[in-house]
């Protein structure tokens, strides 16, 4: 609170005026310093950093307008402040990560008062003012380490809550800042930094959590970064708990790519001529780079600006002028239809420009102009970042207007409405292939079993991990839901393959068995199924012929499967037999396997 003195007279002013105005304001005369304890272990409770972190206000009450001061934290959950007035002040608890009606203060100077929904304390001096409470979790980290061969940071951890309120996610998060956190996150992985718990925990809960190395680049390997695991409660306005943070060394490893399906070498410079003749169709700017690109010679970037020149609108169309666009025409159609992907590598500066909910597509057509013969995806079909990344989009989940020849692709355009700038995006590559993987199981999410559930990552035939089950009381029962698959076949020419591990096959073989796949979200609706082939211990891998299915309960709708389940009914004590899933596939007879996402 700054206090001015009013004890000058007129004959002083001339000299007031050319005078320090801060000699007549009072300087701050205490200092208030602390940690954020728990309660019942005795240790600080680590914290975001800044404004991200718990937020705790005080309140000097000698004066009733005074502006509410707030403590930041440090991220070990103590703090310091030295800018305060002697006197007495109102503790107040808002958005912090421990539960405020347990909160217990500790003052050096003693005289803590309960006062309202808060607490008095007396500053004078140094003042030590410590803040005991139960945090909404506590998270007691098992292992974290990077995995070289893998190329990922795995985690393992516990939870344990303190109320009865539903754990609402965890995190792990990365930077290269000791102050990593959900707000500090510059390499933590989508997948990662966010997954959703939505439940009660009765008892301290295990997790394990895995960052696939996809944001880092060449140049950031071999340096030393910091991995942290966050818990959120879902009680309103709660802060993240934090564990402490980890350092560890990032190598990335070399790895061969394989090259999928067929390239567009729309945007090396081949065809800087005919991008020359068609600058005019673009709003913005754009330039051949070939110091910044992924493959290639060199990458193109257009940069929109929020001025009328470009009035936020950034839009990069196809060289070439009228109806047949670039020359050569592109040609797809050997790729099957119902999985043909395409891969669109570009940058963008700053990602936040492109609302998902804003006017704007990604396009690609036969006619040579928009809104003819074209396919489409909205923005909110897909998500950016900043930097690299490579979309991946379907393309019979895309929009279509009129119908697209897929053997003459010549027309490729990016555009979106913004009020921001400048915005930058480059583009690289456009890449065509068959997609036929539809669960590499990997993760156990959305699987169900009779018995116990894991994922096997030391015997697997694909990825980097395989479903493992055991058989219950009744027998096996194995089940995994999607929200939606777009099975890349048709009945007539297509397959279902996926590789099966049995630890006894003579139980399964003699049992009454079936494997099924459906649209109608459960057993029995809108299915194909089969009875299992002959099987033998160990892995086996089972391709079933989509022609060759019982169709139970209506016509299966191969653009909408849901749901894939294998059972069988046998007499042996539960936890004999383990059983594991990996690789589930549809594809086409007679596909080109250098064209699609698995090769054998």
């Amino acid at each position: 609170m700054k206090r001015v003195f009013h004890w000058f007279s007129l004959s002083l002013l001339s000299v007031l005026l050319s005078a320090c105005l801060g000699d007549n304001y009072e300087q701050p005369d205490a200092a208030v310093f602390g940690s954020a304890i728990d309660a019942e272990t005795g240790e600080l409770i680590p914290q975001d950093i800044g404004s991200e972190g718990s937020r705790i206000e005080m309140i000097e009450l000698a004066y009733p307008s005074a502006e509410t001061r707030r403590l930041n934290f440090k991220t070990d959950g103590s703090y310091r402040d030295n800018n305060f007035f002697s006197g007495g002040y109102l503790v107040q608890f808002s958005l912090v990560n421990f539960n405020p009606a347990t909160v217990k203060l500790t003052s050096s100077k003693g005289g803590i008062q309960d006062f309202g929904d808060g607490k008095v304390i007396d500053l004078q001096g140094e003042t030590r003012m410590d803040i005991e409470a139960l945090p909404w979790c506590r998270i007691n980290i098992e292992d974290i380490f990077f995995d070289e061969a893998r190329q990922r940071v795995t985690a393992k951890f516990e939870v344990e809550c303190t109320t009865r309120d539903p754990l609402k996610e965890v995190g792990l998060f990365c930077d290269p800042s000791p102050h990593v956190s959900f707000s500090i996150n510059g390499y933590g992985d989508k997948s990662t930094q966010k997954v959703e718990v939505n439940r009660v925990l009765d008892k301290p809960t295990s997790f394990t959590l895995k960052m696939p190395l996809t944001l880092f680049e060449e140049k950031d390997s071999g340096k030393d970064y910091y991995v942290r695991v966050g818990a959120h409660t879902s009680v309103t306005d709660a802060r993240w708990n934090y564990a402490p943070a980890v350092k560890i060394r990032i190598v990335k490893k070399e790895v061969e790519q394989k090259e999928l399906g067929i390239r567009w070498d729309l945007f090396d410079s081949p065809y800087k001529a005919l991008w020359e003749a068609g600058k005019h169709k673009t709003v913005a700017l754009f330039e051949f780079d070939d110091k910044d690109y992924k493959s290639g010679d060199g990458s193109y970037a257009i940069t929109s600006f929020p001025e009328a020149e470009s009035g936020g609108y950034t839009q990069f169309i196809s060289p070439g002028e009228g109806k047949g666009g670039i020359k050569p025409v592109f040609d797809i159609s050997a790729i099957p239809a119902e999985g043909c992907h395409m891969l669109l590598t570009l940058n963008v500066s700053d990602a936040s420009h492109f609302e998902r909910d804003a006017f704007g597509q990604i396009e690609i057509g036969s006619n040579g102009i928009f809104d003819d013969e074209e396919l489409c995806w909205i923005f909110t079909q897909f998500e950016l970042r900043n930097g690299w990344q490579t979309l991946d989009l379907a393309l019979p989940e895309a929009n279509a207007i009129g119908e697209l020849r897929r053997k003459r692709i010549n027309w490729f355009r990016f555009y979106h409405q913004h009020e921001h700038g400048p915005t930058t995006v480059k583009f690289d590559e456009i890449r065509f292939y068959y997609k036929t993987m539809v669960e590499s199981c990997d993760e156990a999410s959305d699987w169900q079993s009779a018995g116990t559930l894991t994922v096997d990552e030391s015997d697997c035939q694909e990825g980097e991990g395989a479903i493992s089950t055991v058989n219950g009381e009744q027998g096996l029962r194995l089940q995994k839901t999607w929200s939606r698959v777009i099975a890349p076949a048709s009945i007539a020419d297509g397959h279902f393959e996926f590789w099966l591990y049995v630890s006894d096959a003579a139980a399964v073989n003699g049992s009454e068995n079936q494997v099924e796949i459906g649209s109608g979200g459960r057993a029995d609706a809108n299915e194909l199924n089969w009875k299992l082939p002959t099987l033998v211990d160990g892995w086996n891998k089972v391709d079933l012929k989509l022609s060759e299915g019982k169709a139970v309960g209506g016509e299966i709708d191969l653009k909408q499967i849901n749901w894939f389940r294998i059972y069988n009914v046998m007499s042996a004590p539960a936890g004999s037999l383990t059983v594991k899933v990996d690789r589930l596939r549809f594809y086409k007879e007679g596909y080109d396997p250098k064209l699609a996402d698995f090769e054998e």
